[in-house]
């Protein structure tokens, strides 16, 4: 398994609940050999309403390095980085 890190801001845990709430969360994190990723997490609640106003607006929806998890909390988004760095789908994100 690859090595790597998972970073959330700092004083994460004081607003997590605002995070889960909101469905969205964009500020994380991950280190794989020397790349950084930022990744961009969704609820499937929120992810269907930001689609729906972006075709509202006559728009598509693009999110780089989306990844849509049951709830936006540290332990749902810890997880599902996991599972990506398991299933070797890390060759799929974009690095910054």
């Amino acid at each position: 398994m690859l090595s790597y890190s998972f970073a959330l801001p700092l004083d994460f845990a004081d607003y997590e609940w605002e995070v889960t709430a909101k469905g969205h969360f964009s500020e994380a994190q991950l280190t794989v050999a020397g790349k950084h990723y930022r990744l961009n997490f969704y609820d499937a609640a929120r992810l269907s309403q930001e689609i729906e106003s972006e075709f509202e607006r006559g728009g598509v929806f693009f999110e780089p390095n989306l990844i849509i998890v049951r709830s936006v909390t540290r332990a749902e988004m810890e997880h599902a980085t996991e599972q990506l760095i398991q299933s070797s789908l890390i060759a799929s994100l974009t690095p910054e």
